[in-house]
């Protein structure tokens, strides 16, 4: 979406925010988030706006692949679009360096073993990729490695995994990003198709804090039942891959 194309106005939707975790609208104009709220008031705030109904879709910032090559060269431009329609908004050079000047610990999760744990309580910053892997380069699949596979005593609950693998990659590059959806930043996100949502912590117990919006705990799918496709990529307000059909009115 250009910076000259109507507003659009995604309803019925599960926000991943910490601001405003109880939102079922959001607003993209100009680029940028730009407003969040309820869906009725949203329909009388903002008549003029293209509604996209997307009823029962999750919204999340978008994935980073810290290391979406063997080593430091760039990716291939090539796949560019297939990482899009799996929800990567950004893909970094690989190899050693990756992540060393932020202090970045950069993980290839399903081709490495690792104490996600432990490297998390020594305030160590992780950012996830696929190390140039093509059968590695499903995010979701990562954020399932750290958080629901390998030894319980290094798992990580799958809000920090997914951490990882979106604000992460982004801190990897030196740039900061606020790791959910708020009013005022940039309008890079995912819609994802519905699917049954849920919070884990650590290992393999579900978590005692609450999953009510008002506890402000944003909600993420159930890797469980497998992984939601992304309906729609969009990156600085622009549709970059999308899927979302006879949604648009």
């Amino acid at each position: 979406m250009s910076p000259t194309a109507p507003a659009q106005l995604y309803t019925g939707i599960v926000l991943y925010s910490t601001a405003d975790p109880e939102a079922s609208a959001m607003l993209v104009a100009d680029g940028l988030i730009a407003w969040t709220g309820p869906e009725d008031s949203a329909r009388v705030l903002h008549p003029g706006a293209q509604v996209i109904e997307a009823t029962g879709c999750l919204l999340t910032p978008g994935f980073v692949d810290a290391s979406a090559s063997a080593d430091g060269t760039l990716p291939d431009p090539d796949q560019e679009q297939t990482a899009l329609a799996r929800g990567i908004v950004r893909r970094l050079p690989g190899g050693s360096a990756a992540g060393a000047s932020e202090g970045v610990r950069v993980v290839a999760p399903l081709a490495e073993r690792v104490d996600y744990r432990s490297l998390l309580a020594d305030g160590v910053p992780l950012a996830f990729g696929s190390a140039g892997v093509a059968e590695h380069a499903d995010p979701w699949a990562w954020v399932r490695a750290a958080a629901q596979q390998g030894p319980v005593e290094s798992r990580i609950s799958d809000r920090a995994a997914f951490l990882a693998a979106t604000r992460g990659g982004h801190r990897a590059a030196g740039d900061r990003a606020p790791g959910s959806l708020l009013t005022g930043t940039e309008a890079t996100f995912v819609v994802w198709e519905p699917w049954d949502l849920t919070v884990r912590g650590q290992g393999e117990q579900f978590e005692t804090w609450s999953t009510d919006p008002r506890a402000r705990t944003p909600l993420l799918p159930d890797l469980a039942q497998g992984a939601p496709r992304a309906l729609r990529t969009v990156v600085r307000g622009t549709v970059a891959h999308d899927e979302m059909g006879g949604r648009i009115s």
